[in-house]
């Protein structure tokens, strides 16, 4: 049987400088050097930092919505999204209900608009885009491949279906300054053979979505997986494809190095922030863990697993980092790799200035999937013990 694989489904050591260094200065925390390509490199050995000025998430929610009886309009399933807005207000993308609703700044709810279907104004698999100059919202359906816009009060404005300048299919991820889209331009792979193994990659691009062209950005690597005739299996500890937007700028981070590489609305590598820190090895009760948690998850039975565990090629190393955020002020949060995919520990995070120095780690509350950090805040997915979910806004403590 034949697998088409879309590209797009799951971004090698790299500490030794170019030939020549054009110039190097010293932080007290970071050296900053410029290899001979001319790209920047700030590779951080110490947090900057000092003791007890370190940020902190405060674990008590400034309001979490959810579980609240017969009101639908804080009652959710499967949430896709969860995206602050200037001023501390939420707009949250519920994928059981295909519903976009809006909260104020104390969670109360403003408005709901959507639905389940493929008419005008609804939606099956839509993720917050980002917000336009006149304040529009732009709602993307990855499933059928269009871009909803809502207005500031939840009236529908309308809805087109998009695409690359080549006619291929675009998956949006985010709104540049500039409004340009940051895009994911997907190639297909024919799996036929059971046991093939690949390696997934992203094609990044930003979108014009006046004339509908794209220039390309960076291709990061990926997810590793293995068909097995029936399936697709995600390999162990293969590294998934990061990627932020920072102004006008990508961010995009893969594989073992603690690394974030920053690139020019061209496409061409600017700078790299690294942090100087040992690799962590991979362990075979390393391995057996996670493909539990991949079962207990629904990726693929244990029967499976047992069957195909030694055709795969598990990488030695963990990967630095399992997600990359962005706030509005250009600081970059990148979220260490954890193993054990259903542990409720609090989640650890590398922080980058908007100079690319590591600031320090910041915990942020266990059993939450942070999917959005500004003006102070932390939002994203909460699950209790039960999986039953809950939007959760916590406040940033700066000393």
């Amino acid at each position: 049987m034949d697998r088409l694989v879309p590209s797009h489904l799951a971004l090698m050591p790299v500490f030794a400088l170019g030939a020549a260094t054009a110039c190097a200065e010293r932080e007290p925390d970071a050296v900053i050097e410029v290899d001979s390509a001319g790209v920047r490199i700030v590779e951080s050995r110490a947090p900057a930092w000092p003791p007890g000025t370190e940020w902190r998430v405060d674990p008590e929610p400034v309001f979490r919505l959810g579980d609240a009886g017969d009101d639908p309009s804080a009652s959710f399933f499967r949430i896709l999204d969860v995206a602050l807005l200037a001023g501390g207000e939420v707009v949250v993308v519920d994928g059981g209900s295909a519903e976009v609703r809006r909260y104020d700044a104390a969670g109360r709810h403003l408005w709901s608009t959507g639905g389940p279907g493929e008419g005008p104004g609804e939606f099956r698999i839509p993720r917050f885009l980002g917000r336009r100059d006149d304040g529009a919202f732009l709602i993307w359906d990855r499933a059928l491949s269009r871009v909803s816009t809502i207005g500031q009060n939840g009236d529908r404005l309308g809805t087109e279906r998009r695409s690359s300048s080549d006619g291929s299919p675009v998956v949006a991820f985010g709104l540049f300054e500039d409004g340009y889209w940051l895009v994911a331009l997907p190639a297909v792979r024919r799996v036929t053979e059971p046991g093939t193994a690949w390696t997934d990659s992203v094609r990044l691009g930003r979108y014009d979505p006046v004339l509908e062209e794209e220039v390309q950005l960076p291709t990061v690597l990926g997810q590793r997986w293995l068909w097995t005739g029936q399936s697709m299996l995600p390999v162990p500890f293969s590294p998934r494809p990061l990627r932020a937007i920072v102004g006008n700028r990508v961010a995009v981070a893969s594989g073992l190095v603690p690394e974030v590489s920053i690139h020019d609305p061209d496409g061409s590598l600017v700078t790299r922030y690294r942090i100087a820190r040992d690799r962590v090895p991979v362990t075979e009760s390393d391995v057996g863990q996670v493909i539990e948690s991949l079962v207990e998850l629904g990726q693929g039975t244990a029967a499976v697993w047992r069957q195909w565990r030694d055709e795969m090629e598990v990488p030695a190393y963990e990967p630095a980092f399992d997600q990359l955020l962005a706030d509005g002020d250009g600081t970059l949060w990148a979220q260490r790799f954890t193993a054990d995919l259903l542990t409720r520990e609090p989640p650890s995070w590398d922080v980058f200035s908007p100079a690319g120095t590591w600031l320090g780690v910041v915990a942020t509350p266990g059993g939450m999937v942070v999917t959005s950090i500004r003006d102070g805040l932390v939002a994203g997915i909460y699950r209790d013990e039960l999986g039953v979910e809950y939007v959760s806004v916590h406040r940033l403590e700066a000393p």
